[in-house]
């Protein structure tokens, strides 16, 4: 497992920078927001939310790492259904498509077609590459196998 270190530390980095452009614009954070029901929803909440940008952030470390380590596919879970409602009622798997123009078009499903740009926002984070200057981390083996 060589390398883990440094990939899971680019992966929190391009998490954390998909969550600051959700943040940055309050009109955008209003949209992702999605309320839970049925056995998603917890019981310990009179209402629980679910957030677009916590789903792509759970989907992203996922696709990521499992891109990095085939060994981990599969094997990385979040705490959200990657599942939203389409505008028809229809149901929309969130992912990571295999190009930013085709995740943004899958985004736009959830989204609606007049948030194009938001969409495309979205889909920039979530395919940009993310370097790391730190050049000690590739050199730490944290011993952990798959």
């Amino acid at each position: 497992m060589a390398g883990l270190l440094p990939a899971l530390v680019a992966v929190s980095e391009k998490a954390a920078e998909l969550a600051r452009r959700c943040r940055a614009e309050e009109p955008l954070f209003r949209l992702l927001v999605a309320e839970k029901s049925g056995p998603a929803r917890s019981r310990r909440f009179l209402r629980d939310f679910k957030t677009l940008a916590d789903v792509l952030i759970q989907e992203v470390i996922g696709h990521d790492l499992g891109t990095q380590f085939p060994e981990l596919r599969g094997h990385i879970h979040g705490e959200e259904s990657n599942e939203f409602r389409d505008a028809e009622g229809g149901t929309v798997t969130v992912r990571v498509c295999a190009t930013p123009g085709d995740t943004a078009a899958l985004l736009l499903s959830v989204l609606g077609p007049e948030q194009t740009r938001a969409a495309e926002l979205l889909a920039e984070a979530v395919h940009q590459e993310v370097t790391l200057g730190d050049t000690e981390l590739a050199g730490i083996d944290t011993g952990v196998s798959p």
